[in-house]
């Protein structure tokens, strides 16, 4: 240090600007936020140069911290951060999502078994609709609102130096760069070195005669549909739209565009907070019954869980999926963006579910936070 810190909006500046510094190691060559500087990694990526919705998110939040320190003078590096996030790492309609007029509410997805160890898999989608399959609740008031070839969230990972070689929509291009990626599919005791990581545009190139989808699940019907599919993060999703709230704040109701994108990225995130299948909560069985138009938010947590997944097809029109997810902690869970959302004019949602919805989440996160400190919750 030149001289000493004379407070903390110096001391933050210090590290933002060894931080954004083009030659810090901590951005890609296009500006997009790595996981980590080091390339070894053994966390929920399996390779320090991808990047994740996370990273945006804190990438986000240094941007709007960074608003604070000067004083509300530089809202440029946000703008920036949020344009980054816009470009790469929300799947772009057409062009990473080609068709979701196939979707269907009333069949929202094909139940498939989950099983404990990836020995268990593939696993087999239920054809026969032996288990029922409540119909989507949010897909009308979401196309009412954005249009029904929208959807609008993070896909988790990105391939950011293209080190697995897959290629923009399996181009096998090594001079591609920042590619959709997944990796966990098969069950809770998938370890990051355990996965079996994939390409999110799946037209058969790599893998298999069907891709990587045969090592997941088998369909004799759409096992082998060239298909795209993205899988949301939505505590990353969570923490950039508070993190978005700052910057509004710190700014004096500024970076408005930005908040319009942070309430339409909240109006996509509700997805995570359904059963995976729709069915009535509490459900603990295949047995549980599926919710109808009439009771949709019957199958509401109001908590964010652990993800939500979307797909549909690349050359067909007559499918598409949208599930959320049935698996809860508390470390996903953020009253303080359920707050915003159910309470701050400029964050409220165009739809006629968001800000009751979201105001929910203020108060079953609560009620969550303490029941895991009782002797039942612990």
């Amino acid at each position: 240090r030149s001289q000493p810190a004379d407070s903390l909006k110096d001391r933050f500046l210090e590290q933002y600007g060894k931080i954004m510094n083009k030659s810090s190691g901590y951005f890609s060559v296009d500006g997009v936020p790595y996981h980590s500087v080091e390339t070894l990694m053994v966390e929920a990526p399996d390779y320090g140069h991808e990047t994740t919705s996370e990273a945006f998110s804190e990438y986000i939040w240094l941007t709007a911290v960074n608003i604070w320190a000067t004083d509300g003078q530089n809202t440029e590096d946000f703008i920036t951060a949020w344009k980054m996030l816009d470009k790469y790492i929300i799947p772009d309609v057409p062009y990473d999502q080609p068709d979701n007029s196939g979707y269907n509410p009333t069949q929202p997805a094909e139940y498939a078994p989950e099983e404990d160890t990836p020995s268990g898999y593939p696993v087999p989608l239920d054809a026969n609709h032996q288990v029922s399959v409540g119909v989507d609740p949010l897909a009308t008031e979401l196309g009412s609102v954005y249009g029904q070839a929208e959807f609008y969230a993070t896909h988790w990972l990105l391939d950011v130096d293209n080190i697995y070689g897959f290629g923009k929509h399996e181009s096998l291009s090594s001079s591609d760069k920042n590619v959709y990626v997944n990796s966990y599919q098969r069950g809770a005791n998938e370890s990051v070195w355990r996965t079996v990581p994939q390409p999110e545009w799946e037209a058969f190139k790599v893998g298999g005669s069907c891709g990587y989808l045969e090592l997941f699940i088998f369909d004799p019907e759409y096992a082998c549909d060239e298909q795209w599919r993205y899988t949301g993060a939505p505590d990353a999703d969570a923490r950039t739209i508070q993190a978005t709230y700052w910057a509004y704040n710190f700014s004096k109701g500024g970076v408005t565009e930005q908040v319009q994108k942070a309430v339409k990225l909240s109006d996509f995130i509700r997805y995570s907070m359904f059963d995976k299948y729709f069915k009535v909560v509490p459900c603990y069985s295949v047995d549980c019954p599926a919710v109808t138009f009439e009771n949709g938010w019957n199958a509401t947590f109001y908590l964010i869980s652990w993800y939500m997944a979307w797909g549909g097809p690349i050359t067909d029109t007559y499918w598409g999926f949208r599930i959320g997810a049935s698996h809860v902690h508390q470390g996903y869970q953020n009253a303080f963006t359920a707050y915003v959302l159910s309470t701050v004019e400029a964050f409220e949602s165009k739809t006629t579910g968001g800000k009751g919805q979201w105001a929910g989440v203020r108060y079953k996160t609560m009620d969550f936070w303490e029941w895991l400190q009782t002797d039942q919750g612990a």
